[in-house]
C-alpha cells in the first residue's frame, strides 16, 4: 500500500502491450514545451530537464496549499517533421524533426499557477534552471480525446522502426489509415536502464 497520489497521465498511454491494439485516448491537460531538432541535441535536454523541474514543483507546491496534489508521470513527445520524407532512407533528417514534449497535471490546473512555478523554479539560488531558455516557454494545453493503434516497444530507441512496421501490418488488416506523426511515451529512464530494456509505448493517430 503506498500514499503516492494518483497519476494525470492517462493509463491509455502507458499501459502498452507487446501486440498492436486500438485505444481511445480521453482528453487531457499537459504542461508542454515545443522545440526542433534530434534528441541529441542541447535545447531537448533542457525541455525535458524544465519540464520535470516545473512538474514537481507544481506537485509540491499544490501540497503545500492543500489542494489535490498529483504524481508527476513519464515524459510523453508527440514527433512529426514538415518535410517530405527522403527517398532513401523513408526518414527526415533528425534536424527537420518537429516534438512537444509534455508531462500530464490534473485536468483543475489553470494558467496561473503554471507561471508561478516557473517563476518560483527558476528564480531560486543556484537553480538548475538558471538560463534555461525551454523553460519560459512550457505551456499548460489542454489536448483533446484521439483514437490510436499502441505498442510497446523494448529496446533501443533506434529499432523503433520494427514496432511501427508491426502498426503498420495491423492497420492495413483493418483497412485503416494513420496520422503522419506519432507519439512515444518513455517508460523507462535512459540513464539507469540497458538500451535492449527500454520500454516505450508508441502509438499512431487513428484517422
Amino acid at each position: 500500500m503506498t500514499n503516492e497520489p494518483p497519476g494525470a497521465t492517462p493509463d491509455a498511454l502507458t499501459k502498452a502491450r507487446n501486440e498492436p491494439e486500438i485505444v481511445e485516448v480521453p482528453a487531457r491537460t499537459v504542461i508542454a514545451v515545443d522545440g526542433q531538432g534530434a534528441p541529441s541535441a542541447p535545447s531537448f535536454s533542457r525541455a525535458i530537464q524544465a519540464l520535470y523541474t516545473v512538474g514537481y514543483t507544481l506537485r509540491f507546491a499544490r501540497k503545500d496549499e492543500g489542494l489535490n496534489p498529483f504524481k508527476v508521470g513519464p515524459l510523453v513527445g508527440e514527433w512529426r517533421a514538415e518535410q517530405p520524407h527522403p527517398a532513401t532512407t523513408g526518414v527526415p533528417a533528425p534536424e527537420d524533426w518537429l516534438w512537444s514534449l509534455q508531462i500530464g497535471v490534473p485536468d483543475d490546473m489553470i494558467r496561473d499557477e503554471v507561471e508561478r512555478a516557473i517563476g518560483a523554479a527558476t528564480s531560486k539560488p543556484k537553480s538548475k534552471l538558471s538560463g534555461n531558455a525551454e523553460a519560459g516557454r512550457i505551456e499548460l494545453r489542454t489536448i483533446g480525446q484521439a483514437r490510436f493503434a499502441r505498442i510497446l516497444h523494448v529496446g533501443p530507441y533506434a529499432t523503433e522502426p520494427e514496432s511501427f512496421e508491426k502498426i503498420e501490418a495491423f492497420l492495413a488488416e483493418r483497412s485503416l489509415e494513420r496520422e503522419p506523426w506519432h507519439v512515444e511515451v518513455y517508460l523507462s529512464d535512459p540513464g539507469r536502464t540497458t538500451p535492449e530494456k527500454l520500454k516505450t509505448s508508441l502509438l499512431v493517430r487513428i484517422v
